[in-house]
């Protein structure tokens, strides 16, 4: 007999709150508590692997750095009242640590399900390492990873690794987890919150995670990026990529306290007015309206004035009368006040729209207008557009193929990042790699004078410059958040 989902719910608080409990109370002893022939309990591995799954949504897609930080830099949301680029060392710090651990967590996942002879898991743990590294990298560059994850080996001063090296890393990992999930064993076990044991999704995700890496890094390794994608592309069978929402890597929260999904136990309102100061961007707000694009009351509520108004970035912000709190609107309920709302980490717009580009670059053959437009179908199908409020909007000026003074390679990169809303570091590294939306007057107010794009770079954590002897000395940072570009950050004229 099935379980009901109320059952199904509760089952899953209870294994996340024994995760925690032991992962709460053993952190400093980790590695000690698996292998301590005194102490030989070990945790499953599906246990871990939640609880890693738990770390790195909990700082990559939490309300600080979704929000505050990249949701900033990607020109998406804001926080008025402060509404500039705020460094705080213990934050910055914290950040950092926190993907750190999510690694090390899934590093343990994967040790643990080869103890267990599971082979489905221990594929799903590499991929999401990979997953977790690809994201820290874009934030930082060059970051430890070859050398990381060595305590045992008795590295205690991990090598920093170029942007390049740890790319190289990840594909190759993310390769060997989809060849493992090909032929896998192994059930994944109640810790897999987000495909509920669906390899098939799993394979998905990884294949679709290869291409995005892929095309990160096309425009400074053109011909490594169309090896991938061709190697992906033609073995479907092999190597199935996302094609419907139904695929989309969603971790989808139960919606009771306290595993309420994160943007809402910020700003998430029971009853009332909202309040809280995180509110949408100008350039979102502006692309939304400039293009009568449907998702606009989806994505923003309406101001006081029964507006849709973002916050704007420039020098002379604070003192600008339309940046006040009756005047900018805050982020739309699907997104920022459901508890049982979803912490996204990819979804098949994203996809369609990676495939669109491919062909339009020449890199693969194919209908780039179809898939472009799949794109957008699939973004505002998930965010409940009508069928023929779609069929509108595909022929908007500037939308539509073709038309308008903007080039389709550009109609392709825009409605990428529309779609990424609430996925802000990926947003972030989208329009570091292509400029679009161009955001040349969206740079905040301590740093307009000097600069002309919205942050480069997160900041390296204080006590990694201090503690790791092997920190690289040639990074440069620029008035913290600038100098040293990413790898694959090919624009020229910023600074």
């Amino acid at each position: 007999m099935k379980k009901t989902m109320k059952t199904i719910i509760k089952i899953k608080f209870l294994i996340l709150a024994s995760v925690l409990m032991i992962s709460n109370s053993c952190t400093k002893n980790f590695d000690e508590m698996n292998t301590n022939p005194n102490s030989p309990t070990t945790v499953p591995a599906t246990n871990v692997f939640l609880r890693a799954t738990n770390s790195l949504i909990g700082t990559l897609l939490g309300e600080r750095l979704d929000v505050y930080y990249a949701g900033s830099y990607a020109g998406q949301t804001a926080a008025i009242g402060f509404g500039d680029y705020e460094y705080r060392v213990d934050i910055n710090n914290s950040m950092w640590r926190s993907m750190y651990t999510a690694m090390t967590y899934f590093v343990d996942a994967a040790r643990l399900a080869q103890l267990e002879e599971n082979t489905n898991l221990y594929a799903a743990a590499l991929m999401m390492k990979a997953y977790t590294a690809h994201q820290t990298t874009d934030m930082w560059g060059k970051i430890p990873y070859s050398e990381a994850f060595k305590m045992a080996d008795e590295i205690i001063y991990p090598k920093y690794d170029s942007q390049q090296e740890v790319y190289a890393a990840i594909l190759a990992e993310l390769k060997e987890a989809a060849d493992l999930l090909n032929n896998g064993t192994g059930s994944m076990g109640a810790g897999d919150w987000m495909f509920n044991g669906d390899i098939t999704k799993w394979k998905k995700f990884c294949n679709s995670t290869r291409l995005r890496v892929a095309m990160r890094m096309s425009m400074v390794d053109e011909s490594g990026a169309k090896a991938v994608i061709a190697e992906i592309l033609n073995n479907p069978s092999t190597y199935p990529i996302m094609t419907d929402n139904a695929d989309n890597a969603y971790f989808v929260w139960p919606g009771i306290s306290p595993d309420q999904e994160l943007w809402f136990k910020r700003m998430g309102v029971v009853s009332g007015p909202k309040k809280d100061q995180y509110r949408t961007n100008s350039v979102l707000v502006n692309v939304l309206k400039d293009h009568n694009d449907p998702r606009l009351p989806v994505y923003v509520d309406k101001n006081k004035y029964g507006a849709y108004n973002g916050y704007r970035f420039y020098y002379g912000q604070t003192k600008d009368s339309l940046n006040n709190g009756n005047n900018v609107s805050h982020i739309g309920d699907r997104f920022g006040n459901d508890p049982k709302g979803f912490s996204p980490l990819m979804n098949s717009a994203e996809v369609h729209f990676i495939l669109a580009e491919a062909i339009e670059r020449n890199f693969i053959t194919g209908n780039a207008q179809a898939e472009y437009e799949t794109g957008i179908t699939r973004s505002l199908e998930e965010n409940k557009i009508g069928a023929d409020a779609i069929s509108a909007f595909l022929t908007q000026p500037g939308v539509a193929w073709g038309s308008g003074t903007s080039t389709n390679l550009y109609k392709i990169g825009l409605q990428k990042w529309i779609s990424l809303f609430k996925q802000s570091v990926e947003a972030w590294s989208e329009s570091r790699r292509t400029d679009i939306p161009l955001m040349d007057q969206n740079v905040s107010e301590n740093y307009a004078l000097k600069h002309n794009r919205p942050p480069f770079r997160m900041a390296y954590a204080d006590e990694e410059k201090s503690l790791n002897t092997s920190f690289p000395l040639d990074v440069v940072e620029d008035d913290i958040f600038y100098g040293t570009q990413m790898w694959w950050d090919t624009r020229k004229g910023i600074h």
